[in-house]
């Protein structure tokens, strides 16, 4: 019963993660000369709905925010039809400085939102025929070994010895001679004193180095079909023309992204060289080269779920000119699911990461003006 409760939660969590109706806060502050009146309160009042909504796409990412920027006249205009409820949290009032704020919490309507932004777009401007036509190529892996290296040490000993030995020598002597009636003697004596003075000094000087290699990592790919009708969902709707892979590029190019992906972080020339004589033969102006790395599952410490954590990279080529160019990229963000056990987790995680990676590169690409 325990883990149906979990799984129930679980579920719950995943679909307000990609709710059509999110909530946001926002704050407000006009000045006065005497006194508010109540046309100043209710302009501050709209300002901060408007703040909550502006909020929202700030910390969305730069492109959102340049995006909102475009059609935020459009929702100061019409903004109940963005807004479904606001909740007032504080008001403060301070004459001595003549001035009136005020925080609210409001609903937003983000699927009209979206559908503005949309509408708004070079993409959603043009007409459907004029819009590009895009392939993806969305690779996600796994770690499947990783070899970690020892630190390799090198020391070193230096020992120097200095030595210093002094010595004197002295002789004394003494000869005597003695003559007798038929002989004579002779007779001596020496003395002899040596002296030896030494000393010896010894120097050892110590060091070494360290050296650590970074890991070496090999990777397992894993399959993206369940999530190729999400993504192309969320182009599609932006208003570019998705054509599937599997009947734009080769046997070959496919085996290629996934050797490259599986042995390191980015394709090599040869395969993207590959890619772009494809998409050429077909005519098809933009691809979109994404990775998808999902991480070691872990035990959240909130909840004491398992957690996943999904790392995108994302880049957008156009091939329509001499060279290949980049037109949008999306740097690497994480995105993080909990569920009962890993492989619901991992599963949320990649959903999840799919259909917002998508949602970011259109953001991208409405900001630059591609469509």
């Amino acid at each position: 019963m325990k883990k149906i409760l979990l799984t129930l939660l679980c579920l719950l969590a995943s679909a307000s993660s990609m709710a059509q109706v999110v909530n946001a806060k926002g704050v407000a502050t006009v000045s006065y000369t005497k006194k508010i009146t109540p046309q100043q309160k209710e302009a501050a009042y709209v300002a901060a709905q408007v703040a909550a909504i502006e909020r929202y796409f700030a910390e969305n990412g730069e492109a959102e925010a340049e995006n909102f920027d475009a059609i935020k006249p459009k929702v100061e205009a019409n903004l109940d039809k963005f807004v479904m409820s606001t909740t007032v949290l504080t008001e403060q009032d301070q004459p001595t400085l003549s001035k009136y704020s005020i925080a609210v919490r409001t609903e937003i309507n983000l699927a009209k939102l979206r559908t503005t932004l949309r509408a708004n777009s070079e993409a959603g401007k043009a007409a459907p025929a004029s819009n590009s036509e895009m392939v993806y190529v969305f690779v996600a892996r796994e770690a499947a070994s990783v070899k970690s290296f020892d630190a390799k040490v090198v020391q070193r000993r230096d020992v120097e010895a200095k030595g210093q030995v002094t010595s004197s020598v002295s002789d004394k002597g003494r000869e005597g001679e003695s003559i007798g009636n038929s002989s004579v003697s002779t007779n001596a004596s020496r003395n002899r004193a040596v002296k030896v003075d030494g000393s010896t000094s010894v120097t050892v000087t110590t060091g070494g180095s360290s050296t650590q290699k970074t890991d070496e990592s090999t990777y397992r790919v894993m399959s993206m079909a369940n999530y190729r009708t999400s993504v192309t969902s969320v182009f599609s709707q932006a208003g570019f023309k998705v054509s599937d892979p599997d009947f734009v590029l080769s046997d070959a190019d496919m085996k290629s992204v996934n050797a490259d992906y599986a042995k390191g972080d980015d394709l090599t020339p040869a395969t993207v060289r590959g890619i772009v004589a494809s998409l050429r033969k077909e005519s098809i102006p933009l691809v979109v080269l994404a990775t998808f790395d999902a991480g070691v599952p872990s035990d959240d410490p909130a909840t004491g779920l398992r957690r996943v954590t999904v790392t995108v990279t994302a880049r957008v080529l156009d091939v329509q000119g001499p060279r290949p160019r980049e037109v949008a990229s999306v740097p690497a963000v994480q995105y993080v699911a909990v569920a009962p056990d890993s492989t619901v987790a991992s599963t949320k995680a990649m959903k999840d990461a799919s259909i917002a990676a998508s949602r970011e590169i259109v953001s991208r690409l409405n900001a630059g003006g591609v469509r």
